[in-house]
């Protein structure tokens, strides 16, 4: 790895945690957008932009902050890897179902049922708009992926190879991946499917191989979703 821990740390701090969390909802705060005043369609419009320029202000940093150590070696970032992505995101999925089943009925007993559930989407659901909810589905099983694999496995993970073996690599990375969601109750589960990802990831050596896992994994909770929301009075 070319660069050192102080450009994890401006990629991590400034390009996600204070220009996602703080910068961009103070400036939508400062202009007086109100989305939700409009309702579910305008609200799934809001969730949308706002994880696209979230998305692209972490990248531009991410960029900015590697840019002086390009042309980087061929391994990084590499799209399909070397091994067959498609097996590995689909044999991922289906070895992340019941390890995640497991982990969601110990958090529940963890919580005791005070789960991180979305109360935008829940709205969104009871209206039963189908653009709004297209969107969020986007959101969920498209932008989400795409921009998390490549901050988290793409960067983050192979970074942190230079101060720890691998193994410790996807454990940590898991961990800040489960806390970047910023959701208290989902610190378990999200941590457990980083570590699916990550070890993914690392055995493919590409990020499409995460990217269809997170995907697939993304849309079936959300179609889930769809399906038990279809029955809301």
């Amino acid at each position: 790895m070319p660069w050192t821990g102080e450009t994890i740390l401006q990629v991590l701090m400034v390009g996600f945690f204070f220009s996602g969390q703080i910068a961009l909802p103070l400036l939508i705060k400062l202009l007086g957008i109100n989305f939700s005043a409009f309702g579910g369609r305008a609200s799934a419009v809001n969730t949308l932009i706002y994880y696209v320029l979230m998305a692209a202000s972490a990248l531009t940093i991410l960029y900015l902050s590697i840019k002086p150590y390009l042309p980087l070696p061929e391994d990084w970032f590499r799209p399909a890897g070397k091994r067959n992505w498609f097996l590995w995101g689909l044999g991922g999925y289906f070895v992340a179902l019941p390890l995640m089943l497991l982990v969601s009925v110990l958090n529940q007993q963890i919580w005791q049922g005070q789960g991180g559930s979305n109360p935008l989407l829940q709205i969104v659901l009871e209206e039963g708009d189908p653009l709004a909810l297209g969107m969020f589905f986007f959101t969920a099983a498209i932008a989400a992926p795409v921009f998390e694999e490549i901050l988290f496995r793409g960067f983050l993970l192979p970074s942190l190879t230079r101060y720890f073996p691998v193994g410790g690599a996807i454990a940590l990375s898991s961990l800040i991946f489960a806390t970047a969601h910023l959701s208290l109750s989902e610190i378990l589960p999200l941590t457990v499917l980083g570590a699916i990802l990550g070890f993914v990831y690392t055995r493919s050596r590409g990020l499409l191989a995460s990217i269809m896992l997170h995907s697939l994994w993304n849309s079936v909770t959300m179609i889930g979703l769809f399906i038990l929301g279809s029955g809301i009075d």
